[in-house]
This record gives C-alpha cells, sequence and structure tokens, in this order.
C-alpha cells in the first residue's frame, strides 16, 4: 500500500512538471508568435517606406529634373537678351563713331571728309565712310578737329594761346561725349565755369583744387598740369577699351580718341582681360612740361617745374612731405 502511494505520489509531481514545462513552452510559443507578429509587421512597415522613399526619389528627380529644363530654359532666354542687348550696343557705338566722326571732323590736314555725293549720293554704308575717313587720317601725322589741325609735340609753345584754347576746348568736347557714352568714372573730373574749364582730382574725397584747362601767360604751370591731368584721362580711356598709349604719344590726344573709337566701332560688348593701368601722371606732366621748355634755356626749365610742383602740391597730387624740391622720380609721389 505504501509503495503503490509512493509511485502515485511520483506520477502526479511528474505530471504537474509536465504541466509546468508544457505552459512555459506554451508562453515561449507565445512569445515566438508575438515575435513573428511584430516582425511581419516591420517588414510590411520597410516595404511601405521603401516604396514610399521610391516614390519620393523619382518624385523629386522628376521634379529637379523639370527644374533644370525651367533653369535651361531660363539661361537660353537671358542669353538670347544679352546677345540681343549686345547687337544693340554694337550697333549703337557703330552709330556713335560714324556720327561722331563727321561731326568733329576727325581728319588729316589736307583730307576732305567723305561725304554723300562723293560716296552716290548716299549708296555708300556709314562703315564705307568711316573705313574711308581713317584711311584719310592716315596720310598725315597732323589730325583736325573742328577743322583745327591738331598741335605736334614741338608746336604747342609756337601756337597762339587763343589756337591752343580752341584746340584743347574740341579735345574735351569729344572726349566728354566718350567718356559719358561709356559711362566710365576717371580719375580727374572736368567743371565747367561759365566760359572756362578746370579739372580736379576725381578718387579723393577731400576738398583739392582745380587745375586750369586754358592756357594764359601768367598760367602754363596750371594748365601744364591741367592738360597732363586730361591727357591721363584720354589714355585711361583709351585703357578700358583695350588700347594701350605709351607716354611719348600721350600728347597725340585726336589719334589716342580715334583708336578708343575705331575699338568702339569694331569690339563687341563684352568683358576682356586687361593689365593693370600703369601709366604714371609725373609722366604725363614730363611728357608736357617739355613741349613748352627749351633744352638750352636751364633756368626756364627749372623755373617751371617749380611752379609745375607748386600747382601739384596745392592740388594734393604729390607728397606734401617733400620739403626741398629735388626733381629725381623717385622723390615725387604722385597719387
Amino acid at each position: 500500500m505504501k509503495l503503490y502511494e509512493y509511485q502515485s505520489e511520483r506520477l502526479r509531481a511528474g505530471h504537474q512538471r509536465v504541466a509546468a514545462l508544457k505552459a512555459r513552452v506554451s508562453a515561449r510559443q507565445q512569445l515566438v508568435a508575438e515575435a513573428q507578429q511584430r516582425r511581419d509587421d516591420i517588414a510590411k512597415t520597410l516595404a511601405r517606406r521603401r516604396m514610399q522613399l521610391q516614390a519620393l526619389k523619382q518624385g523629386e528627380v522628376v521634379q529637379a529634373e523639370r527644374e533644370k529644363h525651367r533653369a535651361g530654359d531660363s539661361v537660353s532666354r537671358k542669353a538670347a537678351q544679352v546677345a540681343r542687348v549686345s547687337d544693340v550696343l554694337r550697333k549703337d557705338r557703330g552709330v556713335l563713331t560714324s556720327a561722331l566722326c563727321r561731326v568733329v571732323g576727325l581728319q588729316t590736314a589736307g583730307a576732305a571728309m567723305p561725304s554723300h555725293s562723293d560716296t552716290g549720293g548716299g549708296g555708300g554704308s556709314e562703315d564705307e565712310d568711316e573705313e574711308l575717313l581713317f584711311l584719310n587720317m592716315d596720310l598725315d601725322d597732323r589730325k583736325r578737329l573742328f577743322g583745327l589741325p591738331w598741335p605736334g609735340h614741338e608746336d604747342w609753345a609756337k601756337y597762339p594761346n587763343d589756337y591752343i584754347n580752341a584746340c584743347v576746348g574740341h579735345c574735351i568736347h569729344i572726349f566728354s561725349v566718350l567718356a559719358h557714352y561709356l559711362h566710365l568714372d576717371l580719375p580727374f573730373h572736368i567743371l565747367k565755369r561759365g566760359p572756362s574749364l578746370f579739372i580736379r582730382a576725381n578718387w579723393r574725397d577731400v576738398d583739392v583744387g582745380e587745375s586750369a584747362l586754358s592756357i594764359s601767360d601768367n598760367s602754363v604751370a596750371s594748365f601744364v598740369v591741367g592738360l597732363s591731368m586730361l591727357f591721363f584721362d584720354i589714355a585711361y580711356l583709351c585703357h578700358r577699351q583695350g588700347v594701350r598709349v605709351l607716354v611719348e604719344h600721350i600728347t597725340d590726344a585726336v589719334d589716342n580718341m580715334r583708336q578708343a573709337v575705331l575699338s568702339l566701332s569694331e569690339r563687341e560688348n563684352e568683358a576682356r582681360q586687361r593689365l593693370p593701368f600703369s601709366l604714371d601722371l609725373y609722366s604725363v606732366v614730363q611728357e608736357v612740361m617739355s613741349m613748352y621748355v627749351d633744352a638750352g634755356r636751364k633756368e626756364s626749365e627749372s623755373a617751371l617745374r617749380l611752379q609745375v610742383h607748386a600747382v601739384l602740391r596745392r592740388l594734393h597730387l604729390c607728397d606734401d612731405a617733400v620739403d626741398s624740391v629735388d626733381y629725381d622720380d623717385e622723390n615725387w609721389a604722385i597719387i
């Protein structure tokens, strides 16, 4: 009887352990099922996210393509507009060149301006008239402005003051038209006060003096400085048009402006690589002074140099720290 009870107890204990194991297995299976469900849910979510991402990528690609096409069309339209504007500017420059040359009579001494009757009653084009004009200019070194021969380097001191003033006035008129047309910010600014013309530095914020652009017997030094500033401006305008003016040719303002005008008619309105503008104002002053200095009269040269230096000091165009007037180049600090 005791053996039977013992075996029964062991059997009940075994059944309990089996039941407990089954419960544990069932719980684990439930956990596994839940994990698999989560895995399936995650897989579905990932698949849905991938599809959404792919759709977004496709949409962005399509949008980017559309934007690219729109940008390309916009660039093409802008390029076409720039080309049209450049063409209009080029034609306007040609018209300006032809009109300016006809108005001012820009030609050599003894060469007649080609008229419409000379070219078949207006049958020739403006470009042909302009080409004939500039070919005639090459026949003689002496140029005309409004019928007045432009003085050579050695003739400035020989002509009467009224004649020199007339030539300079015509030169300023033509130069002002070109500078206004090109919208240039020049190093020196020309002023008109009544019938008189003056010029002053344009790159300083301080109040600087002016120099005369007309000559009289008692204003040679001021005129030398003013004329140098004018020639410097003309050389700067030529530089902006890609024309280099050497200091030994600085006084040939008519030919220098002619080269700038030719550059206007021949070159389109496009950005060009340029070297820095390295012309020195003092070199121009020396070149202009040499037109009024007799090499055999050193005292006249010395006196003119002293007067010119005083004008440059007054205009703040040389180093005020230089107390002793020494005319070596290194002692001049032209700004």
